[in-house]
């Protein structure tokens, strides 16, 4: 939202400063020469005061001279200046009132008494400041952006941005109202919109790297992904450490199968966490290796966490320790039960442990919620030929022809082979 530029710790920045209002309410009769003004006594020591920061004391001394001289426009401004940079917010708006009550057309302080009603949470009323200090001065930019931050919050989303536009079109290097009214455009998705506002802010401040990343996230809202990669790529060349990004980009590389470009961002981030992503990443390099103990130290945090140990299984899997396998393996089976893969990992790893039982168990337990695939029959097959059960292997085997049509497979010949000497092995056993 574009009211972030009026938080209380920038207000002090924002406000129209006191000295800027001398020329305008100082009373304009001459004096005599010998003869000092008390006015002018009072209002050059609060300045004074009020130069050295010393608030406290311009109050004192503002407030003595109202009491003697009330209604002294340039004391009521200085007075409510004071009580704002005290944080006396509500002193602060009702003196800038009584100040507008003496000089209604003071846009200073109609333009500091809306900040304070923002800032306070009136953004109606602040609206309605603004407005007034418009009726004074109808091309003053930054009137046209508070405006605009308060009707954004009243929800009036298509007056602020005409009321941004205007306020960036009065003032061409007028940075806030672009970058406010940039927000506001992603908000209402007018994406076309927000990247030729972007690039405009990329003229004006070429070397902010804020905008490089925005730039980025906008191609891929647009789903331009490799535009967005490429410029995620030159926003980190400036902000190399920014880890969150990097994660991001890396799982983007990932989704785009582009592991060892996601494993660069992703060891680069590694200070920040990312460590599941980086196991993720070798597994699918099939570095099975390293994968390993990056898992074991993600599972050290996480040890309920089904994909990790279905990842670390996987991995122990592929570096034949099938008894490790088949234990995380079986944890991931059983923390997620309707996974279907984990399920093909165990199988595979009790058979090639020798528990072929088991492994048939698993397949049973499957297929309680997902169809048999030509791998699982073949497996069911082999382990029953492998337990001399001759009946239940020929059964697989046939299911596995029926849905294996590759006629050039390894599984195929074994298959045939197999299905052909065991039917006559059962024959000779009938006999």
């Amino acid at each position: 939202m574009s009211v972030r530029i009026l938080s209380a710790g920038c207000l002090g920045a924002l406000l129209l400063v006191a000295p800027a209002l001398a020329q305008q309410v100082k009373p304009t009769a001459p004096k005599k020469a010998t003869q000092k003004d008390p006015a002018e006594v009072a209002l050059a020591g609060a300045q004074a005061a009020i130069d050295r920061k010393d608030y406290t004391a311009a109050v004192t001394l503002l407030e003595n001279f109202l009491f003697e001289q009330p209604g002294h426009a340039e004391a009521l401004f200085q007075l409510a200046y004071c009580y704002s940079l005290q944080g006396r917010t509500a002193d602060a708006i009702d003196m800038y009132r009584q100040t507008l009550e003496a000089y209604p057309k003071l846009l200073p302080a109609r333009i500091n008494l809306g900040l304070l009603l923002l800032e306070s949470n009136q953004p109606a009323e602040a609206a309605a400041e603004f407005a007034r200090a418009l009726e004074i001065n109808p091309d003053h930019a930054r009137a046209h952006h508070y405006l605009a931050a308060a009707l954004e919050q009243t929800g009036k989303q298509d007056e602020a941005v005409e009321h941004y536009r205007r306020a960036a079109a009065l003032d061409p290097s007028f940075v806030e109202p672009r970058r406010a009214l940039l927000d506001l455009l992603l908000q209402k998705e007018d994406l076309p919109g927000a990247s030729a506002l972007l690039e405009e802010l990329r003229r004006l401040q070429p070397d902010d790297p804020a905008l490089r990343r925005l730039r980025a996230d906008l191609l891929l809202r647009q789903e331009k992904r490799a535009d967005a990669l490429a410029a995620y790529e030159d926003y980190l060349a400036t902000k190399p450490d920014d880890a969150e990004t990097r994660l991001r980009v890396g799982r983007l590389y990932r989704e785009e199968g582009k592991n060892e470009e996601a494993l660069r961002h992703f060891q680069a981030a590694a200070s920040a966490g990312g460590v599941k992503e980086r196991a993720d990443t070798l597994l699918a390099l099939e570095r099975f290796d390293d994968a390993i103990p990056l898992y074991q130290e993600a599972l050290g945090r996480e040890p309920t966490d089904a994909g990790l140990h279905a990842g670390l299984g996987f991995a122990l899997l592929k570096t034949k320790r099938y008894q490790e396998a088949a234990v995380h393996l079986g944890e991931a089976v059983r923390l997620n039960p309707k996974e279907v893969e984990p399920y093909n990992h165990l199988a595979a790893a009790f058979t090639l442990a020798g528990d072929l039982a088991a492994a048939i168990g698993v397949l049973d337990a499957r297929a309680h919620f997902a169809e048999e695939t030509p791998a699982t029959l073949f497996l069911r097959a082999r382990n029953y030929d492998e337990l001399k059960q001759c009946g239940a292997a020929i059964e697989y085997y046939e299911k596995f022809l029926a849905l294996n049509r590759d006629t050039n497979s390894d599984q195929y010949f074994q298959a045939t082979g197999r299905l052909r000497l065991l039917k006559n092995v059962c024959r000779e056993r009938r006999r």
